[in-house]
C-alpha cells in the first residue's frame, strides 16, 4: 500500500512529439501539470514540484526510453 502511495506522486518528464515539448505529468493525474520547450526548462520545473511535494521524478529521453539520472549530469544537478 506505501509504494502504491508512493507511485502515485511520481512525477514524470515525458517528450510530447507531436506538439513538440516535454510535458510534466504526474502519476495518477488525468491532466498535464506543466509543459516547457526544452527539457532543461521541465527538468527544473519537475525539480521544484517534487520538492515541494517532497516526491521523486523521473525523466524520459525523446524516443520514450527511461533516462537514468548519471545521464542528467548535463542538465545541472537533478
Amino acid at each position: 500500500m506505501e509504494d502504491e502511495q508512493k507511485r502515485k506522486g511520481l512525477y514524470r518528464v515525458v517528450y510530447d512529439s507531436v506538439n513538440k515539448k516535454w510535458n510534466i505529468k504526474k502519476d495518477g493525474a488525468e491532466r498535464i501539470i506543466d509543459s516547457k520547450k526544452t527539457k532543461e526548462e521541465a527538468l527544473a520545473r519537475a525539480k521544484v514540484l517534487s520538492e515541494n511535494q517532497n516526491q521523486k521524478f523521473v525523466v524520459y529521453k525523446k524516443d520514450g526510453k527511461f533516462q537514468k539520472k548519471k545521464n542528467l549530469k548535463s542538465y545541472g544537478n537533478y
